[in-house]
């Protein structure tokens, strides 16, 4: 698989964090792990709209710290369906300010808000300041229509980039098997320029539905984002979208106006080995990493496929290089990573619905796991609830220095 892109310059070890909370005035502890939590216990987790938790725990022991509530009723509720398993992503905004997230703006227990009308049931970004103060008056009503908000991401907490669904179940079929996949173009990759908005611009690659809706030209579905050393990546499952599965970067750094063309980085090709249907690359999350000083900008992914699988690359030359695929004991799926980095070694946190699970990768650049998951997890979901994202919580210190090379680098873009 060759890296048709190859980003350049240096990346300061990404820690990717996303987190929320209401009302809470305590700072941030560094070296904790957030992880969205889905349900209050009550009952057991279903497809209707979820009360939010962000639950912290210590990454060493795994001991609950706190448990934070998220704002689920009225004019600012923040809430996910149930039945969303690639949703709930967490970012940590670049200069390292503010954790990020997508849900949708209905009442806990209301009916599945993803099978609802935008401009009803609003599409919301979650912004949590370092004193856990979360902001959710970014409601937008022109995006993701009856379909998933996957994943938020920012440079600076300022303006966002969404990412989701393209296409939505036809519930009027009942869904059959070979009709329920409506196209629309309220998906994708969006822009949104400013806390509090409420529209957005379409940057996906595809800005129209074709009428006969030709493998490659559907509207764009993506699973993630990133932005790293100031670059925009994305994730996705989808070949009626991108013929090729995998991780993208988008020609703009970071797009705000579409269509925007979508550069390889790890992908399949479409029906031919060895991974005809891209069952082992990044379709649901990435994470990249600095961890060779002889080697420019990043080097190193880990990723997976979107179910148990998870993957190790190495960027060689300019060809990205997957050492192995492994399976997560348990069979779950696996729906976010997040890492914490030490020198070379990197704790990989991989998180399902059911609970999260740590290793300890001491094998570095250009070189297979050292480790793999353990059959048991590392930190066990409560009853009546489930898992979705998941962030490290930066240190103060990691923060100032995101925000000294986030200024660095909008001097030199000038």
């Amino acid at each position: 698989m060759r890296a048709v892109f190859s980003p350049r310059g240096r990346v300061a070890a990404p820690l990717f964090v996303l987190i929320l909370c209401h009302v809470v005035r305590a700072d941030f502890t560094s070296g904790n792990i957030a992880i969205l939590r889905l349900g209050d216990g009550t009952s057991a987790v279903s497809d209707v709209a979820q009360a939010l938790f962000l639950d912290e725990y210590d990454s060493v022991t795994g001991s609950l710290i706190n448990s934070h509530a998220i704002p689920s009723t009225g004019s600012t509720a923040l809430t996910l369906s149930g039945s969303g398993s690639h949703d709930g992503h967490l970012t940590l905004s670049s200069d390292g300010r503010y954790l990020l997230f997508g849900g949708y703006r209905a009442d806990a227990g209301a009916a599945n808000p993803v099978e609802q009308s935008s401009s009803a049931v609003n599409r919301v970004i979650g912004r949590v300041d370092t004193s856990w103060t979360v902001d959710t008056s970014t409601a937008l009503t022109d995006a993701y229509e009856r379909c998933d908000i996957t994943a938020v991401v920012s440079d600076n907490g300022e303006r966002f980039w969404t990412v989701g669904e393209g296409k939505y179940f036809d519930l009027a079929t009942g869904r059959p098997e070979d009709d329920w996949k409506v196209p629309t173009t309220s998906g994708g990759l969006r822009y949104v320029t400013g806390l509090g908005e409420s529209t957005s611009t379409n940057v996906s690659q595809t800005q129209t539905i074709p009428a006969d809706l030709d493998l490659g030209l559907w509207p764009d579905s993506i699973r993630s984002a990133r932005i790293v050393d100031g670059q925009l990546y994305i994730t996705t499952p989808a070949p009626e979208s991108f013929v090729n599965r995998g991780c993208y970067a988008t020609t703009d750094p970071l797009p705000t106006t579409g269509p925007q063309t979508m550069i390889p980085v790890i992908t399949n090709v479409e029906g031919q080995d060895p991974d005809p249907k891209g069952k082992a690359v990044p379709k649901s999350d990435i994470i990249l990493l600095d961890l060779d000083a002889t080697v420019p900008g990043v080097d190193t992914a880990y990723t997976t496929g979107g179910k148990d699988d998870y993957e190790k690359w190495s960027l060689v030359g300019d060809e990205w290089i997957k050492h192995s695929k492994q399976l997560l004991p348990s069979g779950e799926e696996i729906n976010a990573f997040d890492v914490i980095l030490d020198g070379t070694d990197v704790t990989l946190f991989a998180s399902t619905d059911q609970g999260i699970y740590r290793l300890v990768d001491t094998g570095g650049y250009n070189a297979d796991f050292s480790d793999t998951f353990s059959l048991t997890p590392f930190i066990m979901a409560p009853a009546n609830a489930e898992f979705r994202g998941i962030a490290v919580v930066p240190e103060p210190g990691a923060l100032a220095l995101l925000a000294l090379s986030g200024l660095a680098l909008l001097r030199r873009r000038r």
